[in-house]
């Protein structure tokens, strides 16, 4: 280049067609203060005469039932069945050496039933109607009750019912009285509804004891003591009257299968005591009764069918505000009444033959008013009735 084309200053050179851009540099990172903790204080060390405390256990770590004293464990499975006992004695050693007098006690108890309800005490049973010879069934009644007397002393609560059970029916009450009260403080429910029940029947009578005792059975599902305590209930005895409560404990042992419940719930749904009326019900409960062989339910039953359309205790009121009339005024009060006749004379023969002496009565103006025929197959279903079998709860 000559010096003509020089210039001055220098032309500035042109910036390149891409340029990045300037990369900033970060912040630098705030400053950060240590926090000062203060110390924690510590519990001043133990005396060496102390021994440092046991640790809690893990939660891994089961608790040690072998280490329960042998006396608890039999008191607390003394009123257990026979399988659980025999479950129970298969926990650890310890429980099974504990439970070893329970076992022969139920070994003991159930051979002393299968003698008291053996072969030879049915068959005596039918001698003895028959006007045969008692002495053999006596014989094996003391033997079972040796064998009850004897689990008994092992801790059977089971054992100690029966042998109460047995002691009662031969009149050593005091002795039956005993057996109970060992059962019952035991927890058995059985033990603890018949000594409430004996309490009641003692003369005088203890309402209050066998109110004590009736609750905790009735809420262990012992059904008769829940209809027994329905029963003072409603009527009073040993507690405040409450008609509600009473119904209450009657549903519960109806369904238990207390044959007498049922037949006062239908009374309770029919008239409205205690629970909401409900014919349908009260129709129902009353058929449950009667088909289980409850004679009052049986002779109601009987005026229902021959009495379509009114309530049976309505029914069976109106005719016994008759009851004492001649039998063409009887069959004129039920002229308007049309219902199944053959089925009410059925009912109305069973329940005589169970004691109903309301049933009679009625009973001989329906066999006037049907047929021979007719009055023949209504008896021929009587004797070919049976009742139902009832499995209540224990």
């Amino acid at each position: 280049m000559d010096a003509a084309s020089r210039t001055w200053p220098p032309p500035t050179p042109s910036p390149p067609p891409f340029s990045s851009r300037p990369r900033e540099s970060p912040p630098p990172p705030p400053h950060r203060h240590r926090r000062r903790h203060s110390k924690k204080l510590r519990p001043p060390p133990l005396p060496p005469s102390t021994p440092p405390p046991p640790p809690p256990p893990s939660p891994s770590q089961g608790a040690d039932f072998s280490a329960l004293p042998p006396e608890l464990v039999h008191r607390a499975l003394s009123a257990a069945c026979a399988s659980d006992v025999a479950a129970a004695s298969r926990a650890c050693r310890a429980w099974r050496d504990a439970l070893r007098p329970l076992r022969e006690a139920a070994a003991v108890h159930a051979y002393g039933r299968r003698v008291k309800h053996g072969p030879v005490a049915g068959a005596d049973a039918s001698a003895a109607r028959g006007g045969g010879s008692g002495g053999r069934l006596e014989a094996e009644r003391q033997r079972a009750l040796g064998l009850f007397r004897r689990a008994a002393r092992l801790g059977s609560a089971a054992a100690m019912v029966d042998a109460g059970l047995m002691c009662w029916e031969e009149g050593r009450r005091e002795e039956a009285v005993g057996y109970y009260r060992s059962a019952a403080e035991l927890g058995h429910p059985v033990g603890m509804c018949n000594l409430g029940v004996s309490y009641l029947e003692a003369d005088p009578p203890k309402a209050e004891e066998a109110i004590r005792w009736f609750y905790p059975a009735a809420s262990a599902g012992n059904a008769r003591a829940q209809y027994n305590l329905g029963l003072c209930l409603q009527n009073g005895r040993g507690v405040k009257r409450n008609q509600k409560e009473a119904a209450k404990w009657y549903l519960r042992a109806a369904e238990g299968g207390n044959i007498r419940a049922m037949y006062n719930l239908s009374l309770c749904y029919n008239f409205g005591e205690g629970l909401p009326q409900d014919p349908m019900r009260a129709k129902k409960w009353l058929q449950l009764a009667a088909d289980y062989g409850h004679k009052k339910a049986l002779f109601e039953c009987g005026i229902k069918y021959c009495a379509v359309g009114n309530p049976p205790q309505t029914c069976a009121k109106q005719y016994i505000g008759i009851a004492n009339s001649s039998t063409e005024a009887i069959s004129n009060s039920f002229t308007m009444m049309a219902g199944d006749k053959i089925k009410s004379l059925m009912y109305l023969e069973l329940a005589t033959r169970r004691g109903e002496s309301a049933a009679a009565h009625m009973r001989d103006v329906m066999v006037e008013s049907l047929s021979v025929a007719n009055a023949q197959r209504a008896l021929s279903d009587a004797d070919k009735w049976k009742p139902k079998s009832l499995h209540p709860r224990r």
